[in-house]
């Protein structure tokens, strides 16, 4: 809890002090400057799903073909193709994590232009990538499970493909100003509307005590959320949970759905139609099946039919994801102490993942 609380301020240094700013922006250029023609994002767990999300923003704003794929597939799925013209993002919180680390130098050996993003400037990965590390400078985060630098992790790549868009133009500098401002009011949004969160998740927590089996749902940039929502659910509070896209769900994972299952849904603003309707059809279904619906939406959103929700403050859509997943977070450590789990050191993992 205590590092959740920390998270505006972790932000706040991640992209706005004028360190990290300025680095932020000599890598966009240096990746620019390497004509590169495509991206490969490396990672594992919460940092694999912080590099997901930010392929729908390479591909939006940079205009970039992203991939983000496992650090342990790397050997069989990326090794084989990685070359001069491609740019490769490593990240990982403690920038140890052996696959990772072993990504990173396989990549600079044949020619790719090797970034990284971690949490340790003294770790291992931060030092084989040298002055082309950013640094997510969240602080030390001893719980096993991450949460600060998780949302520091999706901050820094959201500044970082804004400063792409903006040195290939494919950003006008109008809307690149005007999402650079929002992107650095959110330490401030964020530090007013926790205590709120915080109340709220308290009165909900306790109907989930005795839940042991949940879908988290979700579309576009919301998708890769719902799987690190998944994880925060599995380790932290011993809930089996299980991501899917939205318009994937009903193609057989919809038949288990029931009384004995709750869903965990993100809902797009109204606006995104497409995406806000197919979530809506699909609340209707499951609501019809006695399932217990638990929605994360947009506050100016009036959804009768959701069981219980939890209002995130208007912003643009792209930032959304690191909005919707901090109340996901509190819900699981609230549901963990309910349960009397220690979900700071949960059994058999580790901070650190080694084989």
């Amino acid at each position: 809890m205590k590092e959740i609380w920390e998270i505006p301020k972790s932000i706040e240094k991640s992209i706005s002090k004028v360190k990290n700013r300025e680095k932020i922006k000599e890598i966009a250029k240096k990746i620019v400057d390497s004509n590169c023609v495509s991206m490969y994002i490396l990672a594992s767990g919460t940092s694999y799903h912080a590099g997901l999300v930010s392929t729908y923003w390479f591909s939006q704003y940079a205009k970039y073909p992203a991939h983000c794929e496992l650090a342990p597939e790397f050997p069989y799925l990326v090794e084989p193709i990685i070359a001069k013209k491609h740019c490769v993002i490593c990240i990982s919180q403690s920038g140890e994590s052996e696959l990772t680390v072993l990504s990173a130098k396989k990549s600079l050996e044949a020619g790719a232009f090797v970034i990284s993003i971690t949490n340790d400037s003294e770790s291992t990965l931060a030092k084989i990538t040298g002055e082309n590390t950013i640094l997510t400078t969240a602080g030390i985060e001893e719980s096993v499970l991450a949460t600060k630098t998780y949302v520091c992790q999706l901050a820094v790549l959201a500044a970082l493909t804004l400063d792409l868009g903006f040195y290939r133009k494919t950003l006008e500098e109008k809307l690149y100003y005007d999402l650079w401002d929002e992107l650095e009011t959110l330490p401030k949004l964020i530090e007013t509307i926790l205590p709120k969160y915080r109340d709220d998740i308290q009165k909900i927590a306790p109907f989930f005590k005795f839940g042991t089996k949940a879908f988290t749902i979700g579309a576009g940039p919301d998708y890769p959320n719902c799987m690190e929502a998944a994880l925060k659910l599995k380790e932290g509070a011993q809930i089996f949970a299980q991501a899917f896209s939205t318009a994937e769900y009903v193609h057989g994972p919809v038949t288990l759905a029931s009384p004995y299952t709750f869903v965990l849904t993100i809902i797009p603003r109204p606006a995104i139609k497409m995406r806000h309707d197919d979530v809506i059809k699909l609340i209707h279904r499951l609501k019809n099946r006695g399932v217990t619906v638990l929605g994360i939406k947009n506050a100016n959103d009036n959804i009768e039919e959701l069981d219980i929700s939890i209002d995130i403050p208007e912003c643009n859509d792209s930032f959304a994801p690191i909005l919707s997943i901090i109340p996901i977070q509190l819900l699981t450590v609230e549901i963990a102490t309910i349960k009397n789990i220690n979900c700071d050191t949960p059994k058999f993992l580790s901070k650190i993942s080694k084989l």
